[in-house]
């Protein structure tokens, strides 16, 4: 069983959304084997330790946490999907993996992070996500700020609410056009595809 990790409110909805039509459309399996994601802060996740004028990130004292919580529930490997504001994605990930399985107790542990936030995934297809709507016109990983850029763009009526908003668009958009045009989205894309197989339900192709 995969648990999946998420910071955000939204994301506790949205993600096993995603994750669903990522295992249908992409693999043609539909049948995922998902627990209800577990969410905690990202500080406590991800944390940054300085060595003079550089650092390095290291897994934060809540993914030990997330690992004794997925276990009671049963889960046998451990998807993380977070924001990264700063940095380079896989600086980070390349700093935090190897030593992620032995925080969490649980193998294979796998993070992916987006780059800056997840609704920059939104940003890539948001001609897909409203009537009348023209691609976005900037590289939507370069955005700082994406969920205000994102609602300006989408000339949205109401502000942009995570909880609602987030469910909505992961239903609604393109799957291929965000595979395009977002490196953090293909990683996620494979990781999961990796983790269908380890969880002995390999999709069919």
């Amino acid at each position: 069983m995969i648990k999946p990790i998420v910071e955000g409110h939204g994301e506790v909805e949205a993600l096993p959304l995603l994750l669903r039509r990522i295992a249908g459309e992409y693999f043609g399996f539909w049948d995922v084997p998902l627990l209800r994601p577990g969410r905690y802060p990202s500080g406590r996740l991800l944390q940054k330790i300085k060595h003079g004028t550089s650092h390095t990130w290291v897994p934060g004292p809540d993914f030990q946490k997330a690992g004794n919580h997925a276990r009671n529930e049963g889960a046998t490997c451990i998807l993380a999907l977070l924001d990264l504001d700063d940095d380079c994605p896989k600086a980070v990930h390349d700093d935090v993996f190897p030593s992620l399985a032995d925080t969490t107790g649980i193998a294979p542990s796998y993070l992916v992070l987006a780059k800056c936030e997840f609704e920059a995934w939104f940003l890539a297809s948001a001609e897909t996500l409203e009537d009348n709507i023209l691609p976005y016109p900037d590289p939507p990983e370069d955005v700082r700020g994406a969920k205000q850029a994102l609602e300006k763009h989408l000339q949205l009526q109401f502000p942009y609410d995570e909880r609602t908003d987030q469910p909505r668009y992961c239903s609604k958009m393109n799957l291929s056009t965000v595979h395009d045009r977002s490196r953090s989205f293909r990683k996620l894309v494979s990781d999961l595809y990796k983790l269908l197989l380890y969880c002995g339900s390999p999709p069919a192709q």
